[in-house]
């Protein structure tokens, strides 16, 4: 479906001419890899190859890979390695000098920091990968300068230390702001429960990145915390440790994205599929990006200049305008959208333009045929429905046994729930019913030929095995991201 709002690129497209020469002139690998492909120069951009960390990054000497103003760089990040090999970026200073200042711009904007006195808590892992490291190292030097109380504590991933000062610092803040990742959420709270330590669920605001969630996670924590829709409550960033920070979530953007996930036939007239995208507003400077076929691609000046850098994410760029025109005046609205069409109605038309994400289009699982994405099964194992008996976290894997395949889950369960057949059923029906509607074909499959052995468990063609807080949990506290699918 053709949309109006739907754009083949965002930011300045002279810009990335611009480091495309210059990386031509300066980036000896660069110059190796258009010779390697055939190039001898004059193409245009868009004639230029993409590029990938496997065929470029990992491909070249390190010191092939920096521009010409390397010696400008001030730190090396590391990327997870969650993609099968890490990676290291060195970071321009002139990236990074506004840092401080933006990130107290985002925080006052979002959550009010200056009107509440706050407690930021960076809980993502430290040490040299990005996302722990960056955000511990700016919001340190906001605080430094902030002339009203503002606190940081850096423990990492260490949940009992995050706990205990949650607990201490209670008393004297309005607020505590997390920043983790999305699957260390729950592990978090039932580690609280755990340990008898009372936890102040509504002061408590969520920044999170390294992971896509299904927006029922959201709404679930929402819910048990009892914040309104309209106030600021859990916001994603979005970027990789290869190109920076991409793109943020703000009000209006996430008030999309939940009527999007309830109302299904509005998602679809838009051409819109389930799992609903994360809806990030493109706020990278001096960046250039593209959807190539539904590929993220990156021109971006930096340590390691990228010039059509392709990030094996499923994305779609939308005009922000065009698509909030389009959701605000589409038929298919009803009253209970009416909530969130108030703040979209409210907020801007100049609002940076989309990057619509929907995980990792390189890690998926096949199934007769049918592409289990992660992003798609992420979404079945976290459903609304589910909540009160999985954790989310989950780990997925296709067996083969007597020359046919199944689909095997290790899945875990909360506290003081029974791994009996009863809840196997539920389970399993649930999970049957949520994946056929997020993919047809195997829903037709179950109908025609997996249900008749949905009465033998050994036969089910979604193998479910038990696994009991904290059997996976344990991981988000020395892992930097979590990732379902095991290959």
């Amino acid at each position: 479906m053709n949309q109006i709002f739907v754009k083949n690129s965002l930011g300045a497209k002279q810009i990335a001419e611009e480091i495309a020469e210059r990386a031509q002139g300066f980036v000896p690998a660069y110059k190796h890899f258009l010779e390697s492909q055939g190039f001898k120069g004059g193409e245009t951009f868009e004639q230029l190859p993409q590029l990938d960390k496997k065929s470029y990054a990992l491909a070249y000497p390190f010191e092939e890979l920096l521009g010409d103003d390397y010696e400008e760089c001030f730190t090396i990040f590391r990327s997870s390695g969650s993609s099968g090999q890490s990676f290291y970026w060195p970071q321009l200073k002139s990236d990074n000098r506004s840092s401080s200042a933006s990130t107290r711009t985002l925080l006052e904007g979002v959550f009010a920091v200056h009107q509440k006195k706050t407690l930021a808590i960076i809980g993502l892992n430290l040490g040299s990968w990005m996302g722990g490291e960056f955000f511990s190292w700016s919001i340190k030097n906001m605080a430094i300068d902030t002339p009203y109380p503002f606190y940081v504590f850096s423990p990492g991933s260490h949940h009992e230390e995050i706990i205990e000062m949650v607990y201490k610092m209670n008393p004297f803040v309005d607020q505590i702001i997390l920043f983790m990742v999305p699957s260390a959420i729950a592990h978090l709270h039932l580690k609280a429960s755990q340990l008898n330590k009372s936890f102040p669920f509504e002061k408590l605001k969520y920044m999170v990145t390294g992971e896509p969630f299904p927006e029922s996670l959201r709404i679930s924590l929402q819910k048990r915390a009892g914040v309104e829709e309209k106030i600021p409550f859990m916001f994603s960033l979005y970027g990789s440790a290869d190109t920076g920070g991409l793109g943020i979530e703000f009000l209006a953007s996430i008030a999309l994205r939940k009527i999007l996930y309830r109302n299904s036939a509005l998602a679809s007239s838009l051409g819109i599929e389930s799992p609903i995208p994360h809806l990030f507003h493109f706020l990278a400077t001096n960046t250039f990006v593209e959807s190539i076929d539904g590929h993220l691609c990156v021109t971006r000046w930096q340590g390691i200049p990228l010039v059509r850098y392709i990030l094996y994410d499923h994305v779609a760029l939308y005009n922000w305008k065009e698509f909030k025109q389009a959701v605000l005046t589409s038929e298919y609205l009803d009253l209970e959208d009416q909530p969130w069409v108030k703040i979209i109605s409210d907020s801007s038309d100049d609002l940076p333009d989309l990057l619509a994400v929907s995980g990792r289009a390189d890690s998926c699982l096949i199934l007769a045929g049918d592409n289990l994405t992660e992003y798609m099964l992420d979404a079945v194992v976290k459903c609304e429905e589910l909540d009160e008996i999985l954790t989310g976290l989950y780990r997925a894997r296709i067996i083969e046994e007597e020359d046919m395949k199944y689909l095997a889950f290790d899945l875990e369960t909360r506290q003081g729930v029974e791994s009996d057949a009863v809840t196997l059923d539920r389970v399993y029906h649930s999970l049957v019913q949520t994946l056929g509607q997020l993919e047809s074909s195997f829903l037709e499959d179950w109908k025609n030929i997996y249900s008749a052995w949905d009465n033998d468990s050994s036969k089910r063609i979604l193998r479910l095995n038990f696994i009991p807080w904290p059997g996976l949990s344990h991981a988000t506290e020395q892992t930097i991201k979590q990732r379902g699918i095991v290959q």
